[in-house]
């Protein structure tokens, strides 16, 4: 009877001895578990510098950032200002803030058009200047590849008159892009290309060019009769004067 007893009691304490090694050896296992996923988990997340040293390893940092419209807009306003205004004096350092903004074969294509109209040489020549104006820029994010379109006005300053405004406009893409120092936005405009836009010019600047154009003229009358080049006479009507043609500093190229 205390054999049997004893057996009993033998059989339940290794019975629990078991279970006991069993519950153990699962929780090891979920440990490991979890440790080799979150192994795994920084691993993926790891990248490799190589350099003249050797390599070296860092974590990246998640890519959770989203852009905006209204990032975009600004994107693609700047670029705009900076690659189609400027002078004689600023046109190198505005080109060099605007291609970084656009793919290299659409900025190849206006810098060709620049270089085909003789924008820099007509700075120079006529101490002029281009002044943009966005009037409008529209994104649609809702589906990619994103689009847009841009609709500028630019007015000519030569010396201190200014001719009448040329307007242009673009439609494009947009692609992200890694952010920099060149390109802080980043996002790229991609698919430049240059659309119809004719917009109507305000009788109030048409009046102003209109007197302005007067006083030239008037400005110029005067200069004549005084270096004695011009006699009037009573009943002469004054001839205007020929000047130069107005050159065109931000002619699209096509």
């Amino acid at each position: 009877m205390d054999s049997a007893k004893n057996l009993s009691t033998s059989f339940s304490t290794m019975r629990n001895l078991a279970m006991g090694s069993v519950l153990a050896l699962l929780l090891v296992s979920l440990a490991a578990g979890f440790l080799v996923y979150r192994a795994y988990e920084n691993s993926g997340r790891r990248v490799y510098v190589v350099g003249q040293t050797g390599s070296v390893a860092a974590l990246s940092a998640p890519t959770t950032e989203t852009h905006t419209p209204y990032e975009a807009r600004n994107l693609v306003r700047n670029f705009m200002q900076t690659m189609f205004g400027h002078d004689q004096y600023t046109y190198k350092t505005n080109l060099d803030a605007a291609l970084p903004l656009i793919e290299g074969r659409g900025g190849r294509r206006i810098y060709d058009g620049f270089t085909r109209g003789q924008v820099l040489q007509n700075y120079e020549r006529y101490a002029a200047r281009n002044v943009v104006t966005v009037d409008s820029v529209s994104i649609d994010m809702n589906h990619r590849p994103w689009s847009g379109r841009v609709y500028i006005k630019q007015r000519i300053f030569i010396g201190g008159e200014q001719k009448e405004p040329l307007p242009l406009a673009a439609k494009f893409n947009l692609t992200e892009t890694n952010r920099s120092d060149a390109n802080p936005y980043g996002m790229l405009i991609t698919n430049f290309d240059y659309i119809p836009y004719n917009p109507q010019v305000s009788r109030e600047e048409l009046q102003a060019l209109k007197e302005q154009e007067a006083d030239r003229q008037r400005a110029l009358l005067e200069a004549q009769r005084s270096a004695g080049a011009l006699a009037p006479t009573a009943g002469d009507a004054p001839a205007p004067a020929a000047v130069p043609a107005a050159p065109a500093p931000a002619a699209a190229g096509n």
